[in-house]
């Protein structure tokens, strides 16, 4: 495999898989960085670092140590904090830096959508006896504070160990993909009433909201934090190429 090129593939979506594997085909010498254990697409077949960056610092040291020439930032939609010091890293190294960034999610005329900058601020919206369906992961429930409805249904692909906080919480373990058919059925069986959602669009998470446009049931939608206007952003895995191949 060439050594000219080392680059270093911040995962955490599906197009970081995509990225990686036709960087491979390209003889490319490819690392990848992961926040946390891989759940929903498989293991990466190169090197991959698990786990947060303590700091800017720490990042700049380890992309030295590494010899990283560019990054590609396929981290997942909602990796804001990584993503924000990746950016600012690059900056001050000198390094080349794109962001992969999937379209989001746009409503139709039949959706109930109500768009949000938080979860937090989702949580205030919701009425009282409402039993509400949400995916934002185990972390995010301290967000959930401050809840009046009576029940939130949470789907994890692992039940965590931890109990939950709240005793309003109850998890519903489930692997994707999911059809619009099994979720309008498990929302009918919990007798959803609302669900929370954050805005990661793609084609793989939109069968709830499907069932949600279905079932009109209204939705909290958590839009994205924007990224800094001076680094640049691709949609999809064949413009990442694209600008791989002119670095």
């Amino acid at each position: 495999m060439s050594s000219e090129r080392k680059v270093l593939v911040m995962a955490g979506s599906r197009e970081a898989h995509g990225v990686v594997t036709a960087l491979l085909a390209r003889r490319r010498h490819v690392i990848a960085s992961l926040p946390e254990p891989e759940r929903m697409f498989g293991e990466l077949p190169v090197p991959t670092r698990v786990g947060g960056f303590a700091s800017s610092e720490s990042l700049a040291r380890w992309l030295q140590q590494n010899l990283v020439s560019c990054v590609i930032d396929a981290s997942h939609p909602f990796d804001d904090e990584i993503s924000k010091m990746v950016g600012t890293t690059c900056t001050q190294l000198d390094l080349r830096y794109l962001r992969v960034l999937r379209p989001p999610w746009t409503a139709t005329p039949r959706d109930r959508w109500h768009h949000v900058a938080s979860i937090a601020k989702a949580v205030r919206l919701v009425p009282q006896g409402a039993r509400v369906f949400t995916n934002t992961g185990f972390a995010t429930l301290p967000d959930y504070v401050g809840f009046t409805g009576e029940r939130l249904f949470m789907r994890q692909t692992h039940i965590s160990s931890n109990p939950a906080p709240f005793p309003f919480v109850r998890f519903i373990a489930g692997q994707p993909p999911f059809s619009q058919f099994q979720e309008e059925t498990l929302f009918q069986d919990l007798n959803i009433t609302h669900l929370i959602c954050r805005n990661v669009g793609g084609a793989a998470s939109m069968s709830k909201l499907l069932a949600a446009r279905t079932m009109q049931l209204p939705v909290f939608l958590i839009n994205r934090s924007p990224v800094a206007a001076h680094l640049p952003v691709v949609e999809t895995v064949a413009e990442a190429l694209a600008w791989e191949a002119n670095t």
